[in-house]
């Protein structure tokens, strides 16, 4: 692999961009050089901790600065316009989901990126994960039955998400993770159905804080190969919801075994694969021993670790979440939400193609 130092800088030092910093900075091939955001104080604190340099204006950083990378973690409506700027500037890029809200604008950066010669990432950490692996090698694909999965949780953190003109709803901003994964371990998505509630957080309290979104999200999947899905989510139960707690009152430590607010089931001919997000899997199997594997580190670190040697080398073989393919979530995720308003079936490469 080269010496060279890859310079990255980093538009949007939010919460998570802040994290994509912490990561970046622990690899040796990396240069933390610029961060730009509309947030003094985080920039900073973006400079205090990394040194790095810092703008309100992304054209100003791309102007002044000579990166090779950037990352992209600012709110969703905001990251089509973005990749394309850092794109022309010559710049691969790690990109955070949500793609997009619109789906045009998903397949203008698709266009964009198959005319380039550079390297787009979606943040689709989990592909990474060493227990995905274990649950990928378990697949049964002559037998995969069906997929359901979960992603129980509540009103979110980050205030522009409880928009859905900002955010687009849970199965969008963060279930999402679960729709990847599924395409992942089960294949290609024909047909997507999806129904939608906003009973349950619709209440002059909800209101008030500033939270106007569905409530309750149910997406039926059915996938090329005849197996079928199920992702279903809710913004309307509360934080540590299924965190089990012993006698003493402290959590439960064995994260193998305790219950996760996100799962997600894969079910092939007499055996269970269960991935409870994002410390285990086990594999049930019929007349067996259950088996069961940790998670050995951030799967973000080795979602970088990929990256960088992908950049290093040209090597887009070495990512599992390159645009060209990552796309094809973001269109179930978006289809779903036209499901959910319109009540229809949506055949999954119509819809696509109605952006072409």
């Amino acid at each position: 692999m080269s010496s060279k130092k890859l310079r990255f800088g980093f538009v949007g030092v939010g919460r998570r961009g802040l994290n994509h910093m912490q990561i970046a900075s622990q690899f040796e091939e990396v240069s933390l050089e610029a961060a730009c955001d509309i947030d003094e104080s985080r920039l900073k604190e973006a400079a205090s901790t990394y040194g790095v340099r810092t703008y309100k204006s992304l054209d100003e950083m791309l102007e002044k600065e000579k990166l090779d990378v950037a990352v992209i973690s600012t709110p969703t409506p905001l990251h089509v316009p973005q990749s394309l700027k850092c794109l022309e500037a010559g710049l691969d890029i790690i990109l955070e989901k949500p793609i997009s809200l619109d789906m045009r604008e998903v397949m203008d950066l698709l266009k964009a990126v198959e005319e380039s010669d550079r390297i787009l990432l979606v943040g689709f950490q989990s592909r990474y994960s060493n227990v995905i692996d274990k649950a990928k090698e378990a697949v049964d694909e002559n037998t995969l039955s069906m997929v359901a999965g979960y992603w129980y949780w509540t009103i979110p953190i980050v205030k522009w998400i409880r928009l859905r003109s900002q955010g687009g709803g849970q199965m969008v901003d963060q279930a999402i993770h679960l729709i990847d994964l599924a395409r992942y371990l089960a294949g290609e998505v024909e047909s997507v159905y999806a129904v939608y509630t906003e009973r349950g957080r619709d209440t002059e309290e909800d209101r008030a804080t500033g939270f106007d979104n569905w409530a309750s999200y149910v997406v039926a999947m059915k996938f090329r190969s005849g197996a079928v899905g199920c992702i279903y989510s809710t913004y309307a139960l509360y934080p540590g919801v299924l965190r089990a707690k012993g006698g003493s009152g402290g959590a439960v430590e064995d994260k193998a075994t305790r219950e996760s607010a996100v799962t997600l089931d894969v079910v092939c001919r007499e055996m269970l694969i269960r991935y409870a997000h994002p410390a285990a899997v086990r594999i049930y199997r019929k007349g067996k021993e259950v088996e069961v594997h940790t998670l050995a580190r951030d799967p973000t670190i080795d979602m970088y670790k990929a990256f960088i040697e992908a950049v290093l080398t040209r090597d887009k073989s070495l990512l599992r979440t390159l645009y060209e393919d990552s796309y094809k979530t973001m269109a179930i995720s978006l289809a779903a939400t036209e499901s959910a308003t319109t009540g229809k079936v949506v055949n999954l490469e119509e819809f696509i193609n109605k952006y072409k």
